[in-house]
């Protein structure tokens, strides 16, 4: 797993480029915990709100939204990537 403030670029298939900046272990758990309704299901939406809100940004620093990725694509590749950069290890 990425440490806090680690940072990685990344570019989609149709050359949007974005970074990743972990939000640290303690963060990324709540992130995860946070994101589960009542019987402990993991809810997209919450999750993909949390990462957008700490961990994927544009290239030039700034935040990204759904309606962001309503105009550019690349939602699910972007998300796949950005799950993978804060919750895995290696």
């Amino acid at each position: 797993m990425a440490k806090k403030g680690e940072q990685q670029s990344f570019e989609t298939k149709n050359k949007e480029k974005y970074t990743f900046q972990h939000p640290g272990l303690r963060e990324a758990i709540r992130m995860r915990d946070q994101s589960k309704n009542e019987h402990g299901v993991q809810q997209g939406e919450k999750l993909y709100e949390s990462l957008m809100e700490h961990v994927v940004f544009k290239e030039d620093g700034t935040k990204v939204n759904f309606e962001h990725f309503e105009e550019v694509g690349g939602f699910t590749e972007v998300m796949s990537a950005a799950v993978k950069f804060t919750f895995q290890e290696g």
